[in-house]
């Protein structure tokens, strides 16, 4: 039994990848768990400890937890045609293993009806709810007939469009209010797509005649399927700025386990959205300059930098605290550049001795992350209306801060993975108007299968 203190819902059955999710799930909705921290942290006990889950159990365990997630809300939708009490009356257990459930009949067609309806009574039987198993079997047994004759209640097509979309109602409102209905469904349905991974690959590290041909030759070779993102179209696609700095080369990649491969554990890649990987090319530092980043973790940005730098210059990666500084250079370690340094260090805490000193700041800031619902549906479950203008302030509190860092004609580059006008356009006039900088440029990128939702703005310091 997977138990630690204080932990309500444990897993039965280790070697039960449906029991895995189950209890991965109900982290999540019942104790507000972030869906990539419990997956990892799931996935990390069953390595230490034995279970026997396969690449294909986890892949499995995956796919039903964000699955499920994203769709929640238009699931919940669809029970409520099939159940007599709320969903959210149900034992939270039953209330997980229906969601779950239901997830797999309408969304995984290669998964028999029977199997899942099967397992689900299994799952109610062995957390003790032997009482109950009559009833799931009752209500998913009436929901796969309904989807085998056609779909009449399990299509979400009849629903309101934030049902539809699986969004709550406050945030389907903002996306309609900014970008109209036409764009606000293709941004909702571009959050319900499935995301590959993407790696960027770090082109300095790579000691080879021709080094992206010999990253993708290593990825293949052990496995992987990759596909070149074409990050020209993403720009042209989204009307952007061309950068001044060189374009990032960044794989989709499916195929197993990242952490795995060789050319991730010689440094030669780094797991990175293409959005994200941009905002190095927009910062396009010099080989001599000195950047500070100042909420670095994971790390991401500082690596891409410091590959267009050649291992030059001087990068301080700043994080709030020692776990999150810790990320940062794990991947430091692992990808072999030594002119990052790293410090534990609040943003918005000031400091005298970075006054005026860097040529280039990076803040990627804390935001509603609104553009990467897609990779973390739990947001949707998570996030208050009131959170967007929160942030904002919070965010300008950090900019007023950090701006004073910059050296004069230096650059400020701000970034986040939201789609909210408050927290980015708004932000950006705001820097204008209020911090002594020049806009360069300003840069919305739209989630979609290639890409995360994202905003990048460059500035240049007056004085």
């Amino acid at each position: 039994m997977f138990r630690k203190d204080g932990r309500k819902y444990n897993i039965k059955d280790t070697g039960n990848a449906r029991d895995v999710a189950l209890f991965v799930l109900l982290e999540i909705t019942e104790n507000s768990r972030k869906s990539n921290t419990i997956l990892n942290e799931t996935f990390e006990e069953s390595e230490r400890f034995g279970w026997g889950l396969t690449t294909t159990d986890r892949a499995f365990i995956t796919k039903i937890v964000v699955g499920t997630l994203t769709r929640l809300i238009s699931i919940d939708a669809v029970l409520s045609r099939f159940l007599k009490k709320s969903i959210k009356l149900q034992k939270p257990i039953i209330r997980g293993i229906l969601r779950m459930s239901l997830y797999q009949l309408m969304y995984m067609d290669r998964v028999p009806h029977s199997a899942v309806c099967n397992e689900a009574v299994k799952l109610a039987k062995m957390h003790g709810l032997d009482g109950l198993s009559g009833f799931v079997n009752g209500v998913l047994r009436s929901a796969a007939r309904d989807i085998e004759a056609g779909g009449e209640k399990t299509s979400v097509e009849g629903f309101e469009d934030a049902y539809k979309y699986s969004l709550p109602k406050w945030m389907w409102k903002l996306f309609y209010d900014e970008f109209g209905k036409e764009a606000a469904c293709e941004l909702a349905e571009a959050l319900l797509s499935e995301r590959c991974d993407t790696v960027r690959l770090n082109l300095s590290r790579i000691d080879a005649e021709e080094p992206e041909r010999a990253a993708a030759e290593s990825l293949m070779e052990d496995g992987f399927v990759i596909e070149p993102v074409d990050m020209e179209d993403i720009i042209r696609k989204n009307n952007l700025s061309i950068p001044d700095g060189r374009l990032p080369v960044v794989y989709k990649i499916s195929g197993g386990d990242i952490s795995r491969a060789r050319a991730f554990k010689k440094g030669w890649l780094t797991v990175q959205d293409p959005a994200s990987a941009l905002v190095a090319s927009y910062a396009a530092p010099k080989d001599s300059d000195i950047i500070i980043d100042v909420c670095a973790a994971p790390g991401g940005k500082s690596l891409a930098l410091s590959d267009l730098m050649n291992g030059n210059g001087r990068i301080e990666a700043r994080d709030v605290s020692s776990q999150k500084v810790r990320l940062i250079n794990d991947n430091i370690k692992r990808c072999g550049f030594d002119n990052i340094r790293t410090q534990i260090l609040d943003a918005l805490k000031h400091d005298e001795e970075s006054l005026y000193r860097a040529d280039i700041v990076i803040a990627d800031l804390p935001c509603s992350g609104l553009g990467v619902i897609a990779k973390k549906p739990d947001i949707k479950l998570n996030l208050k209306p009131y959170s967007v203008e929160e942030l904002k302030d919070m965010q300008r509190d950090i900019l007023e801060n950090v701006s004073r860092y910059v050296k004069p004609k230096g650059r400020l580059v701000y970034s986040t993975c939201t789609v909210s006008k408050e927290e980015n356009e708004q932000n950006a006039a705001w820097i204008a108007d209020e911090l002594g900088f020049k806009l360069i440029s300003s840069n919305r990128l739209m989630p979609s299968t290639d890409n995360d939702g994202f905003y990048i703005a460059v500035f240049e310091k007056k004085y």
